[in-house]
């Protein structure tokens, strides 16, 4: 690993830390917020494994006081003035989707398979749980940052010629 790939993993581990933290603080006997807050509890353990399995002995450093601080601090203003589920919920997910934002750009930069792997189950299961944010806050069925899909995105063709045209546009395909 790199001292890059490290910090990217340290910063992971520390929204990991926090989303736990808020879930806690905004209503421990919600069930979506319990499974938020065990989903970000497997990526920092995830996380913490991966690092503690490095050889250097700087990098085996758990999360520090500094952290649990910060966490702590971000929790209580996440709680403070929240009166009913619907706002802890919608405070939840933005920092839900935040994790969810972060893990997805460690996954792309990591190059370890089974650590990929790992988080690839994990953004699973995050983008599930903020599917299911998204229902009991907004009241329907959306998924974050919902995009067309690419079969929905491509219009049907009718005219044969115009099809070569399309293909010979794109450019990886130019020899």
């Amino acid at each position: 690993m790199f001292d890059k790939e490290i910090e990217r993993l340290r910063r992971l581990r520390a929204a990991a830390l926090r989303v736990r933290a808020v879930a806690r603080a905004l209503r421990p006997g919600d069930t979506l917020l319990n499974r938020g807050r065990c989903a970000a509890w497997r990526v920092a353990r995830t996380v913490s494994g991966r690092l503690r399995a490095h050889p250097y002995a700087s990098y085996q450093k758990d999360a520090g006081i500094g952290v649990v601080v910060a966490n702590s601090l971000a929790a209580a203003n996440a709680a403070l003035g929240v009166k009913t589920r619907h706002q802890g919920l919608l405070r939840f997910e933005a920092y839900l989707g935040s994790l969810a934002r972060e893990l997805s750009d460690v996954r792309a930069l990591t190059s370890a398979s089974d650590l990929n792997d790992s988080f690839a189950r994990s953004q699973i299961e995050i983008r599930t749980l903020l599917s299911a944010l998204a229902y009991e806050t907004r009241g329907l069925y959306e998924t974050p940052r919902a995009q067309p899909s690419e079969a929905s995105a491509m219009a049907p063709v009718t005219d044969a010629a115009r099809a070569i045209t399309v293909d010979s546009d794109w450019p990886y395909l130019a020899f």
